[in-house]
Formats: C-alpha cells, sequence, structure tokens
C-alpha cells in the first residue's frame, strides 16, 4: 500500500504549482502530456521497485530490533536520494521531488504500522 501514497503525495504540489502558475498568468501548455504520463509510470514503477527492495527490508530489520521510529525510518528512506545525488549531476529539483516522494512513503510506511500494532 505504501507505494500508492506517491500519487496523492505528489497531487499537493501539483495543484499549488498549477494554481501560482494560473496566478502568476503563465501559459499552461498540454504539449507532452502523454510524455508526463509515460515518465510518471516509469517513476512510479521505480519508486515500487526500491520500495520493495530498500525499503521494505529496512522496515522489517527496524521492526526485527523495536525501533521502526520515524526518526530512524526517514534519514534511511533519503539514502538512495543522497546516492543518486553524488552518482549523477541530476536536477535539484528532480532531486527534491524524489526526497519528498521517499518521505512520503517512509510515512506511510510507519502510520501502517502504527495502524496495525495499535
Amino acid at each position: 500500500m505504501a507505494p500508492l501514497v506517491v500519487f496523492p503525495a505528489l497531487l499537493l504540489p501539483f495543484l499549488i504549482l498549477y494554481g501560482y502558475s494560473l496566478a502568476a498568468g503563465y501559459v499552461v501548455s498540454t504539449a507532452g502530456f502523454e510524455a508526463w504520463v509515460l515518465m510518471a509510470f516509469f517513476g512510479w514503477f521505480l519508486a515500487t521497485f526500491l520500495t520493495l527492495f530498500y525499503g521494505l527490508p529496512i522496515a522489517l530489520i527496524l521492526q526485527h530490533f523495536n525501533q521502526f521510529k520515524l526518526r530512524f525510518l526517514l534519514p534511511l528512506s533519503l539514502v538512495p536520494t543522497f546516492i543518486t545525488l553524488f552518482a549523477s549531476k541530476s536536477e535539484y529539483g528532480i532531486l527534491t521531488i524524489y526526497a519528498y516522494c521517499s518521505i512520503i512513503v517512509a510515512m506511510a510506511y510507519w502510520f501502517i504500522f502504527v495502524r496495525e500494532t495499535e
């Protein structure tokens, strides 16, 4: 369930940026919308892959040692972002969105865990 929170989490900044562009009078173009949908699908696929093969083992290890707390989970969820930052010359905007999504997925894991253990 945790990777699915990426969609509503990205909806909020999209609406804010779209509202700002309309208020500022920028022309919002729909050209290349299909490319954005394709990129979003592959981005979600990458997020699901990272969640299953990186996030889930981290979550299980922290649960095993009874340390499944946000103060441990959030920094560990940002490790792939820092690896991407140091390994490539990606734009900071893309890395900011990547870090934002990593934090949202980690918080979803935590909320699901807390909810299940109550």
